[in-house]
């Protein structure tokens, strides 16, 4: 068994067994010869687990189609006598839920179709049932920058007996997962081990427990539009490790992930096996396509409160209601006009952009930066500013509030840069937790779009003023920058205003 062009590292013992009818041939046609099982998990490659999560129930309905071209081929010596499975059709229907912030499930059931045998004996063409299997997926870490996770698999013999589509035996899988991510590009490790009972073929092949290490690389093209990736998939059985060509399989495959709507995920991919061994074809091709329901952030319920009847005297008069809110017109800009004080804060005409998943400031935000320093130069009055990041609901709750904060603290180092005193800034994230669009069912994805942005947001917010009677701060006319000790120009105060005599009371000498 072996990829076509890797027939010469082929194990002669093993393809052997395969032509004698002996109950090693039963059990070997009895194999999940499937290198790259998909998990239908958050972020998950085709075949590859990840470590992100979703929002708490959060759930995944996926549909997987993959074909195959030789997957299974039969060698006397290093003769290539035909393939025992030549073209393979699967289906995997998965469905993944978020149970909590921490912990997720899955299940997934394949399904194939076989065709083209060149060797009627071991023939498993025709339409079958892989094994089914139930995976429990659980958060470790989950930072801005690096995610953990950890996952379990039960595999059950639900497969269709001489199909090479499953095993006789329970087998448990278990391992971790990691992402790494800078800027656009995701760097995601996986290791598990597969424990099953040994299938002995006689012939110095021992299909036991093995080890199965993953390596994807993910870059975002488009963010939420379109994603380009490829991955590494291999497996190594520990009795003969690295040492048995066909116990060691590796492939590859690359491809194309779209988001065309907020709820819908494609991935479609391409590759082959690298190297001898079962499970490895020389060509593969996989479609996947995967709907997202994704619940609406929930407000925090409020607490129950006892009714007291109260008995009021005759003559309390009751405040008449409210007037019914008058909905706030836009600001209006002068021509130019980039950012300026209004109520209790410093509105900005333009939202701030950043580089897509990062705090990286965009250039074409500098001058809306320039604009907000001299606002805060031109109103010395104004000691204090908060600097309020606000992240939309995709990604978890530690993402986004990780995002918000270090893209507060990224304008916070820029206006310091600019000028203004760092004793006048502070900065704070509040994540996803104070969103003012709202995404609702029904919503074509242009406007899902336009209400996430909505939420992508930063607030200045005036914190303190300079009250009458106070004394100016005295800022200096340099500072050094609290992350790397440069000096830097600061916006001037105007001088000091002095002290307001009272006005002679009548009587008092002049």
């Amino acid at each position: 068994m072996s990829c076509r062009a890797c027939s010469a590292l082929l194990a002669p013992a093993l393809l052997l067994a395969l032509v004698l009818p002996t109950p090693a041939h039963a059990a070997g046609e009895s194999l999940d010869i499937e290198v790259a099982r998909p998990t239908f998990s958050p972020d998950a490659l085709p075949g590859f687990e990840s470590a992100s999560f979703n929002r708490t129930g959060t759930y995944r309905i996926g549909l997987q189609l993959q074909y195959d071209r030789d997957p299974l081929l039969l060698y006397k010596g290093l003769d290539e006598v035909g393939a025992v499975v030549s073209n393979r059709d699967t289906l995997y229907l998965g469905v993944a839920w978020q149970a909590s912030r921490r912990v997720g499930f899955r299940f997934v059931l394949p399904v194939a179709a076989q065709w083209g045998s060149d060797i009627g004996s071991l023939s498993g063409d025709g339409v079958g049932a892989g094994d089914g299997s139930a995976g429990l997926h659980v958060r470790l870490v989950d930072t801005h920058h690096f995610d953990l996770a950890t996952d379990a698999d039960l595999y059950l013999p639900t497969s269709t007996a001489g199909k090479y589509l499953g095993e006789t035996s329970i087998r448990f899988d278990a391992g971790a997962a990691s992402d790494v991510v800078a800027g656009r590009t995701s760097l995601l490790f996986g290791v598990h081990t597969m424990l099953r009972p040994p299938v002995d073929s006689t012939y110095d092949f021992v299909l036991g427990s093995e080890l199965i290490a993953n390596l994807g690389l993910r870059y975002e093209v488009w963010h939420d539009k379109a994603d380009l990736q490829t991955e590494l998939l291999g497996r190594a059985g520990y009795d003969h490790f690295l040492s048995t060509p066909a116990e060691n399989p590796l492939a590859w495959m690359s491809g194309l992930t779209i988001y065309p709507r907020r709820d819908l995920q494609i991935d479609a991919l391409v590759g082959r096996g690298l190297t001898a061994g079962y499970g490895t074809p020389q060509f593969r091709a996989t479609v996947a396509v995967t709907y997202i329901h994704r619940p609406n952030p929930v407000a925090a319920p409020v607490a129950d409160q006892k009714v007291a009847t109260l008995v009021l005297p005759e003559d309390v008069e009751f405040a008449p209601e409210p007037p019914t809110p008058v909905a706030v017109e836009p600001p209006k800009w002068a021509e130019g006009e980039l950012a300026k004080v209004e109520s209790q804060q410093i509105i900005i005409r333009d939202p701030i952009q950043f580089e897509l998943g990062t705090d990286k400031i965009l250039p074409a935000s500098e001058p809306t930066l320039q604009a907000i320093a001299k606002v805060l130069e031109d109103n010395p009055q104004i000691l204090t500013v908060v600097i309020e990041g606000h992240a939309s609901e995709e990604g978890s709750f530690i993402y986004n509030y990780n995002l918000s904060l270090t893209r507060a603290q990224a304008i916070n180092r820029r206006l310091v840069e600019v000028g203004v005193h760092p004793a006048r800034l502070s900065c704070r994230g509040m994540g996803e937790t104070e969103p003012i669009a709202t995404v609702t069912p029904g919503m074509t994805r242009e406007q899902s779009e336009a209400a996430l942005a909505l939420n992508r947001r930063v607030v200045f917010h005036i914190e303190r003023q300079l009250q009458p009677g106070e004394q100016w701060p005295d800022y200096g006319k340099t500072v050094k920058v609290p992350w790397t000790g440069d000096e830097h120009t600061v916006a001037p105060l105007p001088p000091p205003i002095p002290p307001t005599k009272p006005a002679p009371k009548e009587g008092d000498d002049q």
